[in-house]
């Protein structure tokens, strides 16, 4: 509420401003004077300034963020630079999520011969190096919703169609299964990701909760969610943020509620599902709303958006921002 306010009253001034500057310029007409036409140059100058201020306070004026985007709606993985432009693209059929390693090569799923009432589609997740070399491919069957590339080297798979989370090494070998406790399908999941401690937090779709695993396969904690969970995130002080359908939420280690945002909050952004989600080093969220009206978009924890993508995108999910080191999501 603070910047509306800041801009609202940035705004009044510059109507002020609006209005000395056409009397000055007015008074400079009629007796030609320079000291007129100074401060009429003066006040023109400070008008656009407090008009910029004021633009930006409201989230008009912002340089496009580079990143990474899983583009299902072109089949494609899309980085987009500073200007808005696709820098880079690499085909991937139905891929939903995506990551730009340290090492500055591009990890993600994709899913072959996409049919969401079947699950024996060819399926994987694959790293290629910016020259579009493909460096590490694992291959499966099923509908591959997220990947992740682990501290050791291997490479988290989240296949929805098994029922299962899949940990593989660098050779492709699969060293870890983890069963998860939703029914097995289209729906069973969406996002998992692995944890510092070892654990692996997913967002299971179809139930309507968040679960929590050990690294030996047992549940060791569910969030339930008013609506079908896409993305989970743990920050650093233990809470988790939850996006899915309809809204995003914030949890404690307790499970209490600590914030939350609502697509009704945004109605002008058009919300059809509260999809990737990265937590920027502000703490502000970078968002993909899939298949809405704003395809991507900033907002703070004031719920002010600080950003959005005006630029019509393909339909996609998973989005990582470029312009950041510190990669939470």
């Amino acid at each position: 509420m603070k910047k509306w306010n800041e801009a609202s009253a940035l705004r009044n001034s510059n109507h002020i401003f609006h209005h000395f500057t056409l009397h000055y310029f007015t008074k400079f007409l009629n007796d030609q004077t320079s000291n007129a036409m100074l401060i009429f140059l003066q006040l023109l100058t400070a008008g656009i300034l407090l008009n910029v201020a004021a633009m930006a306070a409201e989230g008009e004026v912002r340089e496009f963020p580079p990143f990474l985007y899983a583009a299902e709606g072109a089949n494609m993985i899309l980085s987009y630079d500073s200007a808005g432009k696709v820098a880079w693209e690499y085909p991937a059929n139905m891929s939903r999520d995506v990551w730009r390693l340290p090492n500055g090569n591009v990890l993600f799923c994709y899913n072959d011969h996409y049919d969401g009432g079947k699950n024996d589609n060819p399926s994987g997740v694959m790293e290629v190096t910016l020259e579009k070399k493909i460096v590490f491919h694992y291959r499966t069957t099923g509908q591959v919703w997220s990947c992740q590339r682990l501290t050791n080297g291997s490479t988290l798979v989240a296949n929805a169609s098994q029922g299962k989370l899949l940990v593989v090494d660098p050779r492709g070998g699969v060293v870890k299964t983890i069963r998860l406790r939703n029914q097995a399908g289209h729906s069973c999941l969406r996002y998992a990701r692995g944890l510092p401690n070892g654990n692996y937090l997913v967002a299971e779709e179809s139930s309507n909760t968040v679960r929590e695993y050990d690294a030996q396969g047992r549940m060791v904690r569910e969030i339930p969610t008013q609506f079908p969970p896409f993305a989970a995130v743990r920050l650093a002080n233990g809470n988790t943020v939850i996006s899915g359908k309809s809204g995003i939420i914030e949890v404690d280690p307790a499970g209490k509620d600590v914030w939350h945002l609502n697509a009704m909050d945004l109605p002008e952004l058009g919300i059809r599902w509260f999809a990737g989600v990265q937590v920027l080093p502000s703490g502000n969220l970078f968002i993909s709303n899939a298949g809405g009206k704003v395809p991507v978009f900033e907002i703070n924890r004031e719920k002010h958006v600080v950003w959005k993508c005006l630029e019509p995108l393909p339909l996609g999910h998973g989005v990582q921002r470029l312009d950041v080191t510190e990669v939470i999501r």
